[in-house]
C-alpha cells in the first residue's frame, strides 16, 4: 500500500539493529531559544537500573530550532518473544508498536484521514531532566532499535493492507507521507548482562547521510567512568561540501544527491526504476579490474597475510595465512600452527570472486563472502574472521596484486588503508580528517575491522547524549 518495504529487516551488521530505507530534502532555519515546561516528573526507580537516561540537545542552533526537531525510538521488546514497540518520549514507557496505535491522514495529500502513524515527538515536548537542564527520558530495555532524527516534521509510517507496518521511504513524488521530511538514524541496542546493562550504540553511515548528529555516551565502567563520542564533526551544508571537494573520481560525485540533500553509499545507490546507477560508472570498471586481477594472479602463486591489527610487521609462522584461486574460480585458504609439537592445519574457503558491488555494499548474499567455510564445514571461517577482514581489505585496498612471491601481506595495517587506489573513497571520506569523530564511522558493511567503525560499547550506562548536529570535539 505504501511501500514495498516490511518495517523490521535486519541490518547486515552485529546482532544490534534494524534497517529501513530513508531520505530527505533540507531546509535551513532561523534559532529559536525558547524552552517548553517539563511535562514531568519521572519517576527514574520506574526503569531499569533506574533508567539511562537520553538527553537531546539541538547542536546546530543556528540552522534548526529546538521546536523543529522529531526523536522517534522504534526496536524491539527484550527477551525470546520480541515484539514490535517504540518508547514514548514523554514519559519513558515501551509500548506496542502496530497498526492498532491511532492512525493520521497522509500530510501531503489534502483531506487524507488514515492510513498512517507516528511515534516521533518534538524535542522540546520531552521532560527536562532538572540535574540538567536538558531535554530527557529514561529508556526501558529496548533491542534492534533505530533512533530516527528528523527536522520540520514527524516521520509517518504507512499500514499496510493486513496491518503490517511499511517503513518509511525517500521518494520524489510529493504525495508520498514523508516527502520533504529530513531523517535519519542511528542505531542501538540496550539490554541486561549478568552484571546490570550494556548498551550498542552506532551513528552509521554504510548506506547514506542526510543529518549531522553526535551520540555520547556515559558508563558506569571502572572507578571514574568512561565517555565516549561518536558521529559527524561538522553540520550539514559544511559536510556535503567537504565531500564535494574530497579527492576522488568524479563518479563519486553522484552520491550527492541534491533533491535530498543527501550521500548515498554507492554499493548500494539505485534510480528511481531500481538501477544500481554506480554500475555503470566507469570508476566501477576500474574497481572490477582490481578485483579481477588478485584473483588472476593468485591462481599461479599465494597470498600470504597475517590478520589482526596487532600483527603488523610481524613473522610469526603461526600466524600465516596462504590463499590460492583454484581452478573454479574459489579462493582456498590453510593456516599451518604449531602448539606444544603437535602441528595444526585448517582449510577455509571463500566461494566465488565479489564484483564492485559485493564489496562496496557487503552484499554476502550473493555467495562471494557469505558462503565461507571451514575445514569443509559451511558457513564458518579461517579465524573466524577471515570473511569479514577480507571484504575489509578490498575496501581499504590492503590486499595487493602484484605482491613478490612470499611476501607477508597485513590485512589490517591501519596505516596503509586507503593509500593505494582504487579503494571505496566514500567509506574514505567518513574517516578523512574533520569528518567524523576520532576519525571512526561505518563507511561500508565491515567497516568494523581493525576498530574503524563508530560503535560504542558501554557496561552499566549512566545518560547518553543524542545531538542534532556536530558532535562537540572535546
Amino acid at each position: 500500500m505504501k511501500t514495498n518495504s516490511l518495517f523490521f529487516k535486519p541490518i547486515r551488521i552485529a546482532p544490534l539493529f534494524i534497517i529501513f530505507s530513508g531520505a530527505v530534502i533540507l531546509s535551513s532555519c532561523k534559532k529559536d531559544k525558547s524552552v517548553s515546561a517539563s511535562v514531568g516528573p519521572i519517576n527514574y526507580s520506574d526503569y531499569a537500573n533506574g533508567g539511562m537516561h537520553l538527553d537531546i540537545m539541538n547542536s546546530d542552533p543556528t540552522h534548526y530550532t529546538d521546536d523543529q526537531l522529531y526523536v522517534a525510538v522504534i526496536g524491539g521488546s527484550p527477551g525470546a518473544n520480541s515484539q514490535s514497540v517504540y518508547i514514548d518520549l514523554t514519559s519513558g514507557k515501551e509500548l506496542p508498536m502496530n497498526s492498532s496505535l491511532p492512525q493520521v491522514g497522509n500530510p501531503n495529500v489534502p483531506g487524507s484521514t488514515g492510513g498512517y502513524i507516528t511515534v516521533s515527538t518534538k524535542m522540546t515536548d520531552m521532560p527536562i531532566n532538572p540535574a540538567t537542564g536538558n531535554h530527557s527520558i529514561p529508556l526501558p530495555f529496548i533491542e534492534s532499535a533505530r533512533i530516527m532524527l528528523s527536522i520540520g516534521r514527524p516521520i509517518y509510517f504507512g499500514v499496510n493492507v493486513g496491518g503490517s507496518l511499511a517503513a518509511p521511504i525517500k521518494s520524489t513524488g510529493p504525495t508520498d507521507a514523508n516527502y520533504g521530511t529530513v531523517f535519519d538514524f542511528m542505531e542501538m541496542t540496550y539490554g541486561s548482562t549478568s552484571t546490570g546493562a550494556q548498551i550498542y550504540a552506532n551513528t552509521s553511515r554504510v548506506d547514506a547521510y542526510a543529518i549531522s548528529m553526535g551520540f555520547q555516551l556515559n558508563s558506569l565502567q571502572g572507578s571514574t567512568g568512561t565517555v565516549q563520542a561518536a558521529g559527524e564533526l561538522q553540520n550539514h551544508s559544511a559536510t556535503i561540501a567537504a565531500f564535494q571537494n574530497f579527492s576522488m573520481p568524479a563518479d563519486f560525485l553522484q552520491c550527492y544527491q541534491p533533491f535530498f540533500q543527501q550521500i548515498v553509499s554507492p554499493g548500494g545507490m539505485t534510480n528511481a526504476s531500481g538501477v544500481q546507477d554506480f554500475t555503470q560508472t566507469a570508476f566501477y570498471s576500474l574497481y572490477q579490474g582490481y578485483l579481477d586481477s588478485i584473483w588472476r594472479n593468485y591462481k599461479n602463486t599465494d597470498l600470504v597475510f597475517i590478520l589482526g591489527p596487532g600483527n603488523v610487521g610481524s613473522t610469526d609462522s603461526n600466524l600465516i595465512i596462504r590463499g590460492r584461486v583454484d581452478v573454479n574460480n574459489v579462493f582456498n585458504f590453510t593456516q599451518t600452527s604449531t602448539t606444544n609439537g603437535v602441528t595444526t592445519v585448517q582449510g577455509g574457503t571463500l566461494p566465488l570472486e565479489p564484483t564492485t558491488s559485493d564489496v562496496m555494499g557487503g552484499t554476502g548474499g550473493t555467495t562471494a563472502f557469505n558462503n565461507s567455510s571451514l575445514d569443509g564445514t559451511p558457513g564458518h571461517e579461517l579465524d573466524n574472521s577471515l570473511r569479514v577482514t577480507f571484504v575489509a581489505a578490498l575496501n581499504r585496498h590492503t590486499i595487493l596484486s602484484n605482491a613478490a612471491a612470499g611476501q607477508i601481506q597485513y590485512l589490517e595495517d591501519v596505516e596503509q588503508f586507503y593509500k593505494t587506489p582504487p579503494y571505496n573513497y566514500y567509506a574514505a571520506f567518513w574517516h578523512s580528517p574533520g569528518i567524523s569523530y576520532g576519525g571512526l564511522q561505518y563507511g561500508f558493511s565491515y567497516d568494523d575491522d581493525a576498530g574503524q567503525s563508530s560503535t560504542l560499547v558501554g557496561a552499566n550506562p549512566a545518560y547518553c547524549t543524542l545531538y542534532f548536529g556536530p558532535v562537540p570535539n572535546n
